[in-house]
């Protein structure tokens, strides 16, 4: 909650927080986002909670609560069309594996593909200012995400680089996908690949859109959007969102 600022900050911060919350009886202070008043009716969806606390395994995770409702959002609506499922920079699977289990994605007659390098961001794809390669990367990731997902037999977990990776295993059509590869290159590169595939009505999800930190992503996919006639909708949780419309 408190990325970016000093510990000076944090405590000014905290205070207002304060004062917030003895006004408001509901509200939302997690994920770099504070609500006040909201429904908020996901957390009354037993379900989706379930799947979340099933599947989460630190405070970090649970607090990406809303990104992951919009997340479950989409791909629920997605199940209506047809086409795989595409998640661009896996991690340690934790938001597919809450996703899958909400939607109970093993009896769906489809495939997810989940792509990563699983060894971090390639140092030539980073992004200006980001020393960081080994982010995103831990001893032994990739048999661990396998691991997870060992119980959905339609579940792809393809290590590689994007984009070469995609030539050897995607999908022909896709119903919904999820970019969360904090590089503005690796993510033209997977919608140079991706994007013609996804069907109409397909949903979009970008997970670094709306985030100041990650600017690059959003400069660098507008034009990209712009010149397919798309446009993409910032959310309060940081995530763009696009349905692909009729070509």
């Amino acid at each position: 909650m408190f990325y970016g600022m000093t510990e000076a900050q944090q405590q000014e911060f905290s205070a207002a927080l304060q004062t917030i919350f003895r006004i408001y009886p509901r509200y939302f202070a997690m994920d770099m986002l504070v609500t006040m008043g909201r429904n908020m009716g996901f957390l009354e969806d037993a379900a989706f909670m379930q799947a979340i606390n099933e599947e989460a395994r630190s405070d970090q995770d649970r607090s990406l609560i809303w990104r992951l409702h919009v997340l479950c959002w989409c791909a629920m609506s997605a199940l209506k069309l047809q086409g795989d499922f595409v998640e661009c920079g896996v991690f340690q699977g934790f938001s597919t594996a809450v996703v899958a289990k909400y939607v109970h994605f093993g009896e769906q007659p489809r495939e997810w593909y989940l792509y990563d390098t699983f060894a971090g961001i390639p140092a030539d794809q980073l992004n200006p200012g980001d020393r960081s390669p080994e982010s995103y990367s831990a001893p032994g990731i990739f048999e661990s995400v396998r691991q997870r997902f060992s119980g959905y037999p339609n579940v792809r977990v393809v290590r590689g680089r994007i984009p070469e990776v995609l030539s050897e295993a995607a999908p022909g059509s896709i119903a919904f996908m999820h970019l969360d590869l904090n590089s503005a290159a690796a993510e033209i590169a997977a919608l140079e690949h991706l994007y013609d595939r996804l069907v109409p009505g397909g949903y979009l999800v970008l997970d670094d859109y709306g985030w100041y930190f990650y600017r690059q992503q959003k400069a660098a996919e507008d034009p990209f959007f712009q010149a397919r006639g798309a446009r993409v909708l910032e959310l309060p949780t940081g995530q763009g969102l696009v349905i692909k419309t009729a070509a």
